[in-house]
């Protein structure tokens, strides 16, 4: 039995390495339809298609397909959006804390660029300067009270 157990333990840590730094914001009152859609929103209007195969709204996330793009070293490179909110850390009459980060992979053999297979992929952080310009169209859009109390220059989360 013990055994068996102990055979599973390494698919619990899977998905740890994953996103190393999340940036997160509290939305003003609303709904959890009203925050789901308000990223569904900010996010397709920087180009991010919705994975309908891992978003779920019930559960509070929504991620984005790969975007393909080449990189300043000419190797190919692809990122998307990740973004969750935290159901149990919010409440409509509260307000809802939401978590998001863009993930960036890269091919870094050239052998394998023009057709690379998804073992080719491998992690290359995270894209900050996304992160930061969407950050600030998601707090524009879910929390636009709380720009009120922000100070020129001062991020408020």
């Amino acid at each position: 039995m013990s055994a068996r157990c102990w055979s599973l333990f390494p698919l619990l840590f899977v998905a740890c390495g994953t996103i190393h730094d999340w940036r997160e914001l509290r939305t003003d009152p609303m709904t959890l339809a009203e925050a789901y859609e308000g990223i569904a929103f900010v996010a397709s209007g920087d180009g991010f298609l919705n994975d309908a195969s891992v978003s779920d709204r019930g559960m509070g996330t929504w991620q984005s397909r790969w975007k393909q793009r080449t990189l300043e070293n000419r190797h190919p490179g692809r990122f998307r959006l990740r973004a969750e909110i935290l159901l149990d850390q919010g409440s409509a009459a509260n307000g809802w804390p939401i978590r998001y980060a863009i993930l960036q992979q890269t091919v870094k053999d050239l052998r394998r660029s023009v057709t690379p297979q998804e073992d080719d992929w491998s992690n290359n952080g995270q894209d900050r300067e996304r992160e930061a310009i969407l950050g600030e169209k998601l707090f524009r859009r879910l929390a636009p009270k709380g720009m009120a109390k922000q100070q020129p220059g001062q991020v408020v989360q």
